[in-house]
């Protein structure tokens, strides 16, 4: 007897009411997973922390070769990654972005491996840890999802109870590498889930505040400059502009994005080869410009503690001090360069996200901003509030998610007095981005791969039943008539099908009348008429006509309008079908059947 069974037997027995204990058995386990979730993340960031210890060993003891030994460290993190995933997963597809679980989320009843309930730990600790351009917490957040749909299914809990564990899971990943829980939970809904209910919320936050109790509990946080944010009306149009700027910057993002997913998987020799072609490209962009390297947190809390201009000297070390047009020329290079430098590193095979690269990238905008606004002797916006700006408009541009981008710099920088502005910016970017891209970073990469991994079918709400093409829910499989076709022939097609009304076609295939089923019925008995009559004798008028592509809601309208029996759907002229008002109920009812997750 699994969970579920045993939840209903107790609550015969105490005569408790279901929905309500159901909740509450689901609030909890929403505690545990989140629990579990943070203390994955937890793990994922302390194996990070001691690689990072190693590299930083391993530099000091280079001596004069440091240089050169630096930038290779990432590689080594990618081969590392590869070795594992040839070891373990040699002829099995090893995914490391969050596409398993919005795939698992939005078709109920799909499963997760097993392997993202514990495997990422170690691909993305070492990964990141070695230093690749990217952050732990997409791998934190599937990881998360992962164990909360594990869970799910080891207490058989229905396909809607099993998501919201796994929504629950990712939100927990998210709230504890940030100590951010509100952004966690938000994140679940905008990204995992955009067409939930509010009500979700409750189980979502409960299991994200979980998380980040256990990562505050192990002192894990990502630790910002405690800075009091101030803003003036007239400089919102500054912040509009930074989320248009910001929005176009992430929208150049997720085109990369689809241009080396494409270009990775069309590179001979498998893993090995991506990882040897993507650890060249990041060693030489990692000895260029080291600033490219890492998650790159370090180089916003310096830039936010008002030391925009130290940068990590590289090969392209120059002084920018005292030289504000090649600091500007600097910060543009980063901020194109950086998203790039995360896309080869996890093209490349290394176990990582998005995240804090978007973060990074926008911090670099907001700075570059900052500095030509300066240049213009626009001096009434401060630095902080162009790079907090920056911040959210490149994380919701990339992930189409306004909500995260803005309760993430919230609370991650305390910038709760940056709410306004922050509403503008996360909405244009958001915008711009929609405009220039219709899918977010991770639909993208899965529709440029395809014929890999098929985007996952959202659950339907009431405005996508209206816009539902006619053409496909068209009954075509119906007997069809020719008008100089005999009564005794029509009679014999009657008596074995099942349709009451009969489409009469030319011989081009057009629709030229109907036959109903009730005009026969009074001369059914009288077989002197078999031989004499005809099709074109019982014919009736011409039902009102749609073409295939037309919408329900057309057809809807078209029923109320001419209190027609059907409709008859035709493509290129020629009849396909027909569409009754029992196909719209049964679209409405399959609307119907998607339930609330809780």
């Amino acid at each position: 007897m699994n969970l579920a069974e045993r939840l209903h037997s107790f609550l015969r027995e105490k005569n408790w009411h279901h929905a309500d204990a159901l909740r509450i058995a689901m609030l909890s386990l929403c505690i545990v997973v989140g629990m579990l979730s943070g203390a994955a993340a937890v793990l994922m960031h302390e194996l990070a922390t001691k690689c990072r210890a190693f590299c930083q060993w391993a530099v000091e003891h280079s001596g004069t070769a440091a240089p050169w030994v630096a930038p290779a460290l990432p590689a080594l993190g990618i081969f590392l990654c590869i070795a594992f995933m040839e070891l373990f997963f040699r002829h099995r597809r090893y995914e490391i972005s969050l596409w398993p679980a919005i795939k698992e989320a939005r078709q109920l009843g799909k499963k997760m491996h097993h392997y993202h309930s514990f495997c990422h730990i170690l691909t993305s600790g070492v990964a990141v840890g070695m230093g690749i351009s990217a952050g732990m917490e997409a791998p934190s957040a599937l990881t998360g999802s992962a164990i909360g749909d594990g869970l799910g299914r080891k207490l058989g809990l229905t396909a809607e109870s099993r998501t919201l564990l796994l929504c629950a899971g990712a939100s927990a990943g998210i709230g504890a590498i940030f100590n951010a829980p509100l952004t966690g939970a938000l994140f679940a809904c905008e990204v995992l889930l955009p067409s939930s209910s509010a009500v979700l919320l409750i189980p979502l936050l409960i299991a994200a505040a979980a998380g980040a109790v256990v990562s505050q509990l192990c002192h894990l946080a990502v630790q910002f400059p405690n800075i009091d944010y101030t803003w003036q009306m007239g400089n919102l149009w500054i912040y509009a502009l930074i989320g248009l700027t910001s929005g176009a910057f992430a929208a150049f993002v997720i085109k990369g994005a689809t241009v080396v997913s494409r270009v990775a998987a069309k590179v001979p020799g498998g893993r090995w080869g991506r990882g040897f072609l993507g650890g060249a490209v990041l060693y030489l962009a990692f000895l260029m410009l080291p600033a490219l390297s890492g998650q790159g947190f370090n180089f916003i809390a310096s830039m936010l503690s008002n030391h925009i201009d130290e940068l990590p000297d590289g090969m392209l070390s120059f002084s920018t001090a005292g030289n504000p047009a090649l600091l500007i020329l600097m910060l543009l290079v980063l901020t194109l360069l950086k998203p790039l430098a995360s896309l080869f590193s996890t093209a490349s095979g290394g176990d990582g996200g998005m995240f804090a690269p978007s973060l990074v990238t926008g911090c670099f905008l907001g700075g570059f901003f900052y500095l030509v606004l300066q240049q213009l002797n626009v001096t009434t916006i401060p630095a902080l509030n162009c790079m907090a700006a920056g911040m959210a408009g490149m994380l919701a541009g990339v992930m189409h998610a306004p909500l995260t981008g803005m309760f993430l710099i919230a609370e991650m920088l305390r910038g709760y007095g940056l709410f306004v502005p922050l509403m503008v910016v996360v909405a244009l970017a958001t915008f711009t981005s929609k405009l220039l891209n219709g899918n977010n970073l991770y639909f993208a990469v899965a529709n440029a791969l395809r014929s890999r991994s098929q985007a996952p079918v959202l659950p339907p709400t009431l405005d996508d039943q209206e816009m539902a093409k006619v053409g496909d829910l068209a009954d075509q499989h119906y007997y069809t008539l020719n008008q100089m076709d005999s009564f005794r022939s029509m009679i014999k097609t009657l008596m074995i099908s099942r349709q009451n009304v009969f489409p009469v076609l030319d011989a081009t295939g057009k629709l030229v009348g109907i036959v109903s089923e009730r005009h026969l019925r009074p001369f059914i008995l009288d077989t002197r008429l078999y031989d004499q009559l005809i099709v074109d004798d019982f014919m009736g008028p011409l039902p009102p006509v749609l073409p295939d592509n037309a919408t329900v809601g057309e057809a809807a309208r078209v029923f109320d309008l001419s209190n027609a029996e059907v409709i008859a759907i035709t493509h290129n002229g020629r009849f396909l079908g027909f569409l009754s008002k029992a196909h719209l109920l049964e679209n409405y009812r399959r609307l119907l059947g998607y339930h609330e997750l809780f």
